[in-house]
């Protein structure tokens, strides 16, 4: 059992006085108590001159008691604000717009998710604009851009159909007013 302490012949125990730095120039450790009445212990010795430095298994040097050095140069980041639920289906509905209407552009449903994505984008841009606790801008940018343009192109194959259907084919108006 070892206590620090060396017996004196009288049976009372005194402490051992600290042991010198181990280089020059060094501060001798202070004995430390946990509680009134405990029994002194050393602090750790600072390595001996030419040791290598204890270190972490990621490479992060400590220091003599063992704790990790906060660095002060490190960037401090805020935290990420939560994304708008508005902003997240704008550009889910913008996505679903252009591949939909990519495949299937006879369909009605990629032009009914793109005016889902335009109504919610701005909805949710309203909101991040009000509250600036929300994040989602940028989600909610791409599905107004998105939504737009399948809107634009929509119309554009609409009119291009209807155009071939009324003046070209068959389907000509003087076509059908010959008979």
């Amino acid at each position: 059992m070892s206590d620090n302490s060396i017996p004196s012949p009288t049976g009372d125990q005194q402490p051992m006085p600290p042991a010198p730095p181990a280089y020059p120039g060094a501060v001798p450790p202070q004995p430390t108590q946990a509680y009134p009445g405990a029994v002194p212990s050393v602090a750790p010795a600072p390595p001996a001159y030419g040791a290598p430095e204890p270190r972490s298994p990621y490479g992060a040097v400590r220091d003599q008691n063992g704790a990790y050095p906060i660095y002060a140069s490190a960037p401090l980041y805020p935290a990420a604000r939560p994304a708008s639920g508005l902003a997240i289906t704008s550009l889910v509905c913008g996505i679903a717009g252009v591949v939909f209407g990519t495949f299937l552009f006879w369909l009605v449903l990629p032009f009914l998710a793109s005016v889902v994505a335009i109504i919610t984008g701005h909805l949710a841009l309203r909101r991040t604009k009000a509250d600036p606790t929300v994040g989602g801008r940028g989600l909610a940018f791409a599905g107004l851009i998105m939504g737009y343009v399948m809107v634009a192109i929509q119309l554009i194959i609409l009119a291009i159909v209807l155009f071939s259907f009324l003046f070209v084919g068959a389907f000509s108006l003087p076509f059908i007013f010959s008979s």
